[in-house]
């Protein structure tokens, strides 16, 4: 759990809080926390106020903190998207006066907790403003956590709601919900509503209640493939069929994951460690994992011919030659001669 939440249920406030990052289930954990710790039910309507800062002025926001609660002790005012933070681009007309926060930073009052909530890697850190905030604020991190912090976020979901789980059981749900802690949070919660009785989810229990997404079902494909089951992974893609996924978009994922097969394998053999790869290519860490994973059954010129393949029956598709769902049939058949002998 992160600090901050046990001061938290501790009512032990900050009276500026600054959540920085882009996973979703922090930000609203935090959020949650807050308003519980800090209002009592029968007030919130009076003393919660939620904005957004692509349309609405931060002057109108400190206005708000600076209220003098109804009927409660304390008032709790979020306020999302502070573009002016930050070096990205929006299309906000909005024009924000910042003297009276840097005033509202340097004095807040003690009788509301002001929350911003930036939904970005990192902020301006050039800007004076931002070094002022984030001086005078409490700092949540709301980073995706890589995979070992992943692991020790559900463990302890399971130690707090007194279930047990398999360590190979874990790998998998971090696996199909692609190292993405706020999926993995969503699916483990159906997980324990569903063995409720027993408190004791198994391999199996994941296997069978957690939901892929498309991408993740390409990524099985594939394994598939690579053990050469081609009955499995011709279940797969009928079943992808069936869900009426189109076999171009299907065809360009599984393009995609050999894309990134091939990059990877390219800069494994310069030397970089995955970290290194997911870094330099922008994409998560959990994606690079199951890539290296997977490259391993293919040379580089195998990866690279098999792109050179999927491009061919892109075009052939686009272009109405043939059935497209029985070519990209035909690939998944043939794709078990690239393997590496």
């Amino acid at each position: 759990m992160i600090a901050e939440w046990k001061k938290i249920e501790k009512k032990q406030f900050a009276p500026i809080y600054l959540i920085i990052g882009t996973e979703d289930y922090i930000i609203n954990e935090t959020k949650k926390r807050l308003v519980a710790n800090i209002l009592d039910t029968e007030d919130t309507d009076f003393n919660y106020a939620n904005f957004d800062l692509d349309e609405t002025a931060i002057e109108q926001v400190i206005e708000e903190a600076e209220t003098i609660p109804f009927f409660g002790d304390r008032r709790l005012i979020v306020a999302s998207n502070p573009s002016f933070l930050t070096t990205e681009k929006t299309k906000s007309k909005i024009e924000h006066r910042t003297a009276r926060f840097e005033d509202y930073l340097n004095e807040p009052v003690d009788y509301s907790i002001l929350v911003i909530i930036a939904r970005v890697e990192k902020l301006d850190e050039r800007k004076k403003l931002t070094k002022l905030l984030k001086k005078q604020a409490t700092i949540v991190d709301a980073k995706r956590p890589n995979d070992a912090e992943l692991r020790k976020w559900i463990q302890s979901a399971i130690k707090n709601n007194d279930f047990s789980m398999e360590i190979p059981a874990i790998e998998r749900l971090m696996e199909l919900t692609g190292g993405q802690l706020t999926t993995a949070m969503n699916e483990l919660d159906k997980l324990m509503l569903y063995k409720l009785e027993s408190r004791e989810i198994s391999v199996a229990d994941v296997e069978s209640l957690v939901v892929r997404s498309l991408e993740q079902n390409i990524f099985l494909l594939l394994d598939k493939m690579i053990a050469l089951d081609i009955s499995g992974a011709l279940s797969i893609y009928y079943d992808l069929l069936k869900q009426k996924e189109e076999p171009i978009k299907i065809l360009a994922l599984i393009a995609s994951q050999f894309r990134l097969l091939t990059q990877i394998k390219l800069l494994e053999k310069q030397g970089f460690s995955q970290q290194q790869v997911a870094q330099k290519l922008k994409v998560h860490p959990f994606r690079v994992k199951i890539g290296a994973r997977q490259a391993k059954s293919f040379s580089y010129e195998q990866l690279t011919a098999t792109l050179e393949r999927l491009a061919e029956m892109d075009f052939e598709m686009k272009t109405g030659y043939g059935d497209k769902a029985q070519r990209l049939e035909w690939f998944l058949f043939s794709l078990q001669d690239q393997r590496v002998k």
